[in-house]
């Protein structure tokens, strides 16, 4: 198997954090265009879809999507478990990870994604067509990410994690959103200190510097 790969994207990202959760060694290919914010022509000529991750087997099939990705591999390795155990704990990181990937990364990406002028006519990944980017978006994606935060805060007051009490998927999407609003200077709210433990938590494991 291998996995094409860009560092400056969050949802790939996930999926190596995932990887080095697991200890799953496979090959990583980095497809992104050095020195610009955008996919090698190469890869996106050749993926249907245009977007990372994408997981190919050793049988030529790839799979698209970091949350199917990451399924497909808790299949085939699944200790530890990072997607539940029993069919409660699946459902409550499945939820979560929905949550964090709706309210929290695309909430991030709106902000982002309309407002640098490196993505102008590419405000959506994955097009062949111009997508314009919306002024207004910036404004609704950064109340959006101040809602992301006060139910994160909220959850993270009730458990030491999102899903369940050890770190899941949900926990590393999570991350990875956070970590996106910080590179986009939407960091952590002053009074968000339960997501700031949490933050430091995950941030402390090797998994995050994967």
């Amino acid at each position: 198997m291998r996995l094409f790969d860009w560092k400056a994207a969050p949802n790939p990202r996930r999926v190596r954090m995932f990887l080095a959760e697991k200890n799953i060694d496979m090959e990583i290919i980095d497809v992104g265009e050095p020195g610009a914010p955008k996919l090698k022509d190469e890869f996106l000529n050749s993926n249907p879809h245009r977007i990372v991750p994408a997981l190919e087997l050793d049988d030529g099939t790839v799979i698209g999507e970091a949350p199917v990705i990451c399924r497909y591999l808790e299949t085939v390795h699944p200790t530890p478990s990072l997607l539940g155990a029993d069919p409660k704990e699946q459902a409550a990181i499945a939820m979560w990870d929905r949550k964090c990937e709706f309210e929290g990364l695309h909430a991030v990406a709106e902000v982002l994604r309309n407002k640098a002028k490196a993505f102008a006519g590419r405000a959506l990944p994955g097009y062949t067509i111009p997508i314009e980017q919306i002024d207004g978006l910036i404004e609704r994606g950064t109340v959006r990410v101040g809602a992301f935060y006060a139910k994160l805060d909220h959850r993270l007051g009730e458990s030491t994690h999102l899903a369940t009490k050890n770190l899941s998927f949900a926990d590393i999407t999570a991350f990875c959103v956070v970590d996106m609003a910080k590179a986009g200077k939407m960091t952590i709210p002053d009074g968000c200190a339960n997501v700031s433990r949490w933050y430091e938590s995950v941030a402390s494991r090797p998994s995050a510097k994967a």
